[in-house]
């Protein structure tokens, strides 16, 4: 399943790359993309490195459906601090899995859910030796929020309201790197890849690790700073 959905992944980027063509021939003397923000999209694989949660709890009291690779959407905004290295604030959610579990005469029905929310510094060591494709390298941190909702509950008592959902914070790091395409003067493209730690400090569906390496391909608006 992980593998096929990278696969997908891949092949969508290079159809969406193989599809643009240059604006005109004279693109790179107009473009400033070391002197652009950027505000855009990821999409793509979350490949689970940490546990994962029995399908059946012996007790009868739960049962899930985790997938090792979940597909994944990210939003980030990043801010030129130099020609080469950006701040960049990340929002992200993957669904990791369906869960169903009894609690009383009630059936819960629901999903584990993972917030990657990270501020992180791009740089751009390799900037003057690569006039369209700019790789980059990404460090920095932020809060990893899990959360185990109740989506649909089934119970012969019509007053009953404790959904007992679950949540987890962990504060950690993420260390990644990219390349990126700026395909005109206002469009860039990207492949982008990130490892991120997580460990919440008490079990979320059982586990407490959440450990994941995140593969994406990403679209974004390239604009210049108001003077």
């Amino acid at each position: 399943m992980g593998k096929q959905l990278v696969l997908a992944c891949i092949i969508i980027g290079l159809a969406s790359l193989g599809s643009i063509q240059a604006e005109d021939a004279n693109l790179d003397k107009h473009l400033v993309f070391d002197s652009m923000h950027q505000v855009g999209i990821r999409l793509g694989v979350w490949e689970n490195q940490g546990g994962s949660p029995p399908q059946e709890d012996p007790l009868g009291t739960f049962e899930t459906n985790f997938n090792d690779a979940n597909f994944y959407f990210e939003g980030f905004f990043a801010y030129r601090l130099h020609s080469s290295a950006m701040v960049e604030l990340s929002l992200g959610i993957v669904n990791r899995g369906s869960v169903t579990f009894i609690e009383g005469n009630a059936t819960n029905i629901g999903h584990v859910l993972v917030h990657p929310i990270l501020l992180q510094l791009k740089l751009y060591p390799f900037f003057s030796l690569t006039p369209r494709l700019h790789p980059y390298l990404v460090a920095g941190g932020g809060i990893y929020y899990g959360h185990r909702s109740v989506e649909f509950t089934r119970s012969s008592d019509p007053y009953f309201f404790n959904l007992n959902e679950q949540s987890g914070t962990n504060f950690s790091y993420v260390l990644g790197g990219g390349i990126d395409w700026p395909i005109s003067t206002s469009v860039g493209l990207e492949t982008n890849v990130k490892y991120m730690p997580i460990n919440f400090s008490k079990g979320l569906q059982t586990i407490r690790d959440y450990d994941a390496i995140v593969f994406t391909i990403g679209v974004k608006y390239l604009y210049l700073p108001k003077k």
